[in-house]
């Protein structure tokens, strides 16, 4: 395969499933090459919506809810890894395999991802200021929110995939080292280490399956899910040979998810279980810092903060990119430009992309000057919660097709998992929308 002019040399292997897809090769670098795309989704994907969820099922149950939190890690992996295989099976993106399905739903998702889009990065930069003025209170919060969001987007806009991977690797990497330190803290200065271990225990809680469905579906992420194709794409992994290795960089990135949220089950059940104290949202997040120094001292009060940032900041550089990607493809899509055109219009130095990030960029400032709608918001809710289900069900029929070659096709545990991914957050999707009904 030739390269396109001005672009690295693409991989030249053919395969059964079709030809060679396009995307700047990258060397095998041994184990590092599994630090790769599927940093950058944990990075992007494990957000301050994660830290809530389990610290308030800690508060509430102490580390006995961990089960549910590996059924969410187990059915995330299967759908970013089915995402992976499908590309590596045809060639298209997800959002060009998508059309393949039904030509209406790129249009679904460009209207899915508009209106993230429209309250994401507003949503997020807001919290990351809270981070830093309960750090620092002298900074006020909506300036220091609208720097960021501006920030967030110069990072995506300027950046080429191999620094976007290695600023979203070192978010990654810092935030499970600092989440890391502050769960050894709380064990190492626990009243009743046995007691805390001891809630290890399974439970089921009794009239409480919406706390059990919320830390499933809260695990990991929804667009960065989807847009896991784009970074393999730009990784250069491009046929069944890095099959494998894209198996085991998602497992990476699943296996670092779930460290971090035991790591944060074990702060929260330190310091909530049994206290009668809650988590209600990120304000109620920024206020946990104060009894985190109180009971660990100054310095674990500025470490959880730090975290908090971080955490807040790559999921909103991620969550960028990621929904970027999928805008210009989804365009790309509607306007009927085929494959062999791909990199013009949804790499990250192309015009839809970046004219993509502005709009990421324009929204959030002005959702942050203007405030949120209630109405607004409940439809970002609402909105969000289909990306799931409609995924997993696309990634059943699409991977079980005869076409597709065997050793990408669907196997009983993928088709078993997606099925199942289907039909939990289906339900999620279902009570997230009548919330948001009752609420309207």
């Amino acid at each position: 395969m030739t390269a396109t002019p001005g672009s690295p040399p693409r991989p030249s292997a053919t395969d059964a499933a079709g030809p060679t897809r396009p995307g700047p090769a990258a060397p095998r670098r041994g184990r590092l090459a599994l630090l790769g795309p599927g940093l950058v989704l944990a990075a992007a994907s494990v957000g301050a919506g994660d830290m809530v969820t389990s610290l308030a099922g800690a508060a509430g149950y102490g580390m006995a809810l961990m089960w549910a939190i590996v059924i969410g890690v187990v059915l995330k992996y299967a759908l970013t890894e089915a995402v992976g295989r499908l590309y590596m099976a045809t060639g298209q993106t997800v959002i060009m395999s998508l059309k393949s399905a039904a030509r209406w739903l790129p249009l679904a998702f460009i209207l899915f991802v508009l209106v993230i889009g429209l309250l994401y990065g507003a949503a997020l930069s807001s919290v990351a200021s809270l981070a830093l003025s309960t750090l620092f209170p002298v900074l006020p919060v909506r300036p220091v929110a609208v720097v960021i969001a501006l920030a967030a987007a110069a990072i995506v806009y300027v950046g080429r995939y191999a620094l976007f991977e290695r600023v979203m690797s070192f978010f990654m990497l810092a935030k499970f080292l600092g989440m890391a330190v502050l769960a050894v803290a709380t064990l190492a200065t626990a009243d009743d280490l046995p007691g805390l271990l001891g809630t290890l225990r399974p439970r089921l809680p009794e009239g409480d399956i919406v706390t059990v469905l919320a830390l499933i579906g809260g695990v990991g992420g929804t667009a960065g899910i989807a847009s896991y194709s784009y970074w393999v794409r730009e990784k250069g992994w491009a046929d069944r040979s890095r099959l494998r290795l894209m198996r085991a960089d998602s497992a990476v990135s699943y296996g670092i998810t779930f460290l971090f949220v035991l790591c944060t089950t074990v702060v929260g059940t330190g310091l909530l279980y049994g206290t009668g104290g809650s988590i209600t949202g990120n304000e109620g997040l920024a206020a946990l810092a104060d009894p985190l120094g109180a009971d660990l001292g100054s310095v674990a009060r500025v470490l959880f903060l730090g975290t908090f940032f971080l955490v807040t900041l790559s999921a909103l550089v991620g969550g960028f990119n990621g929904l970027c990607y999928l805008l210009a493809d989804s365009l790309r899509a509607l306007r009927g430009i085929p494959d062999a055109e791909a990199e013009r219009h949804i790499a990250q130095h192309s015009l839809p992309f970046r004219l993509f990030v502005l709009y990421c960029a324009v929204t959030s400032v002005a959702v942050i000057f203007l405030g949120r709608p209630v109405s607004l918001v409940l439809t970002y809710a609402a909105v969000g919660s289909l990306i799931l289900p409609l995924l997993s069900g696309a990634l059943l029929v699409l991977l079980n097709r005869r076409g597709v070659d065997p050793a990408c096709r669907n196997g009983i545990t993928s088709n078993v998992l997606l099925g199942g991914s289907f039909v939990l957050f289906g339900v999620l999707a279902v009570v997230q929308l009548k919330d948001s009904l009752g609420g309207a």
